[in-house]
């Protein structure tokens, strides 16, 4: 059982090392398709049409005016607000 994983993973890894190492060129109709295809159409990412502010005080400002709460989105494992507020 050892060896057929073995040589099935040595195969695998050799087909897409062959595969990478000979890129074929494609024509600018297939390019326009391709690129269409992974483009966001409207309407598929709905997260990207909510006008986030990037300022915690700008936010914190703006939600206490308007009584809303806030939504923090934080990253890169900081704190996501050293400020004063």
């Amino acid at each position: 059982m050892r060896h057929s994983v073995c040589v099935c993973v040595f195969g695998c890894a050799t087909w897409v090392l062959a595969v990478a190492a000979d890129p074929q060129p494609i024509s600018p109709s297939q390019f326009r398709e391709r690129l269409a295809q992974v483009k966001l159409q409207p309407g598929e990412s709905r997260f990207l049409e909510i006008p986030w502010l990037l300022s915690m005080d700008e936010a914190l400002k703006k939600a206490a005016e308007e009584g809303k709460p806030i939504l923090v989105w934080s990253g890169a494992g900081g704190p996501p607000h050293s400020g004063s507020c």
